[in-house]
């Protein structure tokens, strides 16, 4: 629930909002003082004075814009993107008629919510002096070393079409590594930056919301960062022992950033699991990833956050689960035909108090379709969820989106 201390610092935000009847968009102002308290209004099922509020992700469209092909892109998907960063300046590709905005200029004309991912709210130092980090790139390979007194872990990543790092070769390939880095695991050591959520909410205001991501469950890190798909499961049957003892060990450390985060100024915190059946089947979702989610949101409701989880994938064969996993969100769901439910199927699992972002299939703004195909879309959306929504574009628009159809969609 918002406490008093919450709606304190809302009339605070309003006052020092930098939107309000200045600059270029200042008509818009009044209209957008108030995004951030909508969004807090829904998760606590207070009505809003707007039915239906829209958060689009627009920041891949934006960043590979502005970025020259075959270049790594410089922000993540969800980045704060401050009227400061140098990339507003770059012409680019973006369309002739936004040449002058920032990248927040697009909220504050069309009266968008801005979602924002906060990835680096925190540093890792390793205890161990043994243990040393190293990145090596050469042109589109990126390679990073994990030196220490008991081996060396190598991960290599590609550069791919879309200027994203994608892996290659994961830094677990043996037993013996996974030891190495349950060694390096122990070793590390948080600290916070508070002071950088405290700036990005400063100049964020009350044009949207920012969540603190934790990098995935203990079991997501196995599957998509240390170990891989195949060698999860083959080890899960032939060195049981020593993966639960490693899944132990990581747990223990993900709840001291768990801990870090419930003390942090930002109100949500989001598991980036990204989590999808294909990869991790339900029956080890049920078994080693819902554990997790019920610990870390005792925690985190203890301590007035919300907590909140990307589903950007198929997840279909979660949803008997979904419900008991002390979610107060789910981020990114995308429905058919990009992935395997309709929004109507997600819309009737959802319990009581959970919300989520549900948006138009991404691939529906790469095809030149008319404007009805999306804005019917999302008509659907609202109609299937009725008030328990916040409509964006599933999961982010694409560099090759078209950005006008993003504006049909907010207009509707």
């Amino acid at each position: 629930m918002i406490n008093q201390a919450e709606q304190v610092e809302y009339q605070s935000e309003n006052k020092q909002d930098p939107l309000r009847e200045t600059g270029s968009f200042a008509p818009y102002s009044k209209q957008l003082s108030s995004r951030r308290e909508q969004f807090f209004n829904l998760l606590n099922g207070k009505k809003n004075n707007r039915p239906v509020i829209f958060f689009p992700d627009i920041t891949d469209w934006y960043v590979s814009g502005k970025t020259p092909a075959g270049q790594a892109l410089p922000l993540g998907g969800g980045a704060f993107i401050s009227d400061s960063h140098p990339i507003n300046k770059i012409a680019g590709k973006i369309p002739a008629q936004y040449k002058d905005f920032t990248f927040l200029d697009f909220y504050r004309k069309f009266g968008w919510g801005l979602p924002v991912h906060i990835y680096d709210w925190y540093d890792v130092k390793y205890q161990r002096p043994d243990i040393k980090k190293e990145v090596r790139q050469s042109g589109k390979e990126r390679r990073t070393f994990f030196h220490t007194a008991q081996g060396t872990l190598t991960r290599t990543e590609l550069l791919s079409n879309s200027g994203t790092w994608a892996p290659h070769e994961f830094p677990v390939k043996s037993p013996a590594d996974l030891k190495i880095m349950a060694y390096i695991t122990e070793s590390e050591n948080y600290i916070p930056r508070y002071e950088k959520i405290e700036q990005i909410l400063k100049e964020l205001g009350s044009l949207g919301v920012a969540d603190l991501v934790i990098r995935r469950s203990p079991f997501g890190k196995l599957v998509h960062e240390f170990m891989g798909f195949e060698q999860v499961i083959y080890n899960l049957f032939d060195n049981e022992r020593d993966m639960l003892h490693f899944l132990a060990l990581q747990e223990k450390k993900d709840m001291e950033v768990i801990e870090l985060a419930a003390k942090a100024p930002a109100k949500i915190v989001i598991v980036g699991d990204h989590a999808d059946e294909n990869l991790i089947s339900p029956d080890y979702y049920r078994d080693f990833c819902m554990p997790f989610y019920k610990k870390i949101s005792t925690v985190l409701h203890n301590a007035g956050k919300y907590i909140s989880t990307h589903l950007d994938g198929n997840f279909k064969g979660y949803f008997p689960l979904l419900p008991q996993a002390g979610f107060d969100l789910l981020d990114g769901c995308t429905p058919a035909p990009m992935f395997n439910y309709e929004v109507e199927e997600l819309a009737k699992i959802l319990p009581g108090r959970m919300y989520c972002y549900c948006g138009v299939p991404a691939t529906l703004f790469t095809q030149k379709l008319p404007d009805t195909a999306i804005t019917d879309f999302g008509k659907r959306i609202v109609k299937a969820f009725n008030g328990r929504v916040i409509l964006n574009i599933g999961d982010i628009l694409p560099p090759n989106g078209d950005i006008e159809q993003v504006i049909r969609l907010g207009e509707l």
